[in-house]
């Protein structure tokens, strides 16, 4: 084969690769009413969604490109916590390719977290949040199903959760969907009236004492992370 060819070729497919991996570029803002479904068809294969949270889900979903063969059901259910992601119990043994995972979304739960159910949150913010859930998606089909049993495990530690939820938030920021994040978490701040939810640990190196006992960012540790992100430069 022609080197100067075979280059060219490899140079294509990493330029492809880039592009896929961030299909969308971050947006300060999504506003309700605006929604145009041709843009965003190719995003709700596989996806069972509640017809109400559509657009919110499928803008969500064009942020996350490697989950778009991914079989996902978004479902409305009484729950504690606001939302919450795993793999179908039956198709935790599956390849990670033939895989179902669900997020529950919670439309009651106790009165202290009722005003940041989902249905509650300002629209950006409903984006940010289910920007999260996906991040978690995205952790769980790159483990295998012993990997997966293991994370549960781990999870039982509160330790544990404060790092991956923090590392999950990063995901989403990463993914492009930073300033929708940050929309969530300064609205659940204010409506709990809390300035930090638990604590990540020390499994964060910072020399801020606030940033080590975050278990979801706070909005300034959002901005911190967009800030050194490259792909939020042109906003």
């Amino acid at each position: 084969m022609n080197i100067s060819r075979y280059c060219y070729r490899i140079t294509f497919l990493i330029l492809i690769s880039c592009l896929n991996t961030y299909a969308q570029i971050p947006k300060r803002q999504f506003e309700k009413g605006w929604f145009d479904s041709t843009q965003y068809s190719q995003y709700q294969n596989y996806k069972k969604i509640p017809i109400e949270i559509r657009p919110q889900v499928l803008i969500a979903l064009s942020f996350y490109p490697e989950l778009s063969d991914t079989k996902i059901i978004f479902r409305f259910r009484k729950r504690i916590s606001p939302l919450a992601s795993r793999p179908r119990l039956w198709s935790t043994f599956r390849k990670s390719k033939n895989r179902t995972y669900i997020i529950t979304i919670s439309t009651e739960s106790t009165p202290k977290l009722t005003s940041i159910l989902f249905l509650n949150l300002p629209y950006n913010a409903q984006i940010g949040v289910l920007g999260h859930e996906l991040g978690h998606i995205t952790e769980y089909k790159n483990k295998s199903a012993w990997h997966l049993l293991g994370l549960y495990l781990k999870l039982l530690k509160a330790e544990n959760v404060n790092e991956f939820e923090f590392k999950t938030d990063r995901i989403c920021i990463e993914h492009g969907l930073g300033y929708q994040l940050y929309d969530w978490s300064q609205f659940v701040r204010q409506e709990l009236d809390i300035l930090e939810w638990k604590g990540a640990g020390d499994f964060y190196s910072s020399n801020d004492e606030e940033v080590t006992k975050q278990r979801y960012m706070n909005p300034q540790t959002i901005e911190k992370f967009m800030e050194s992100n490259s792909i939020y430069l042109k906003n």
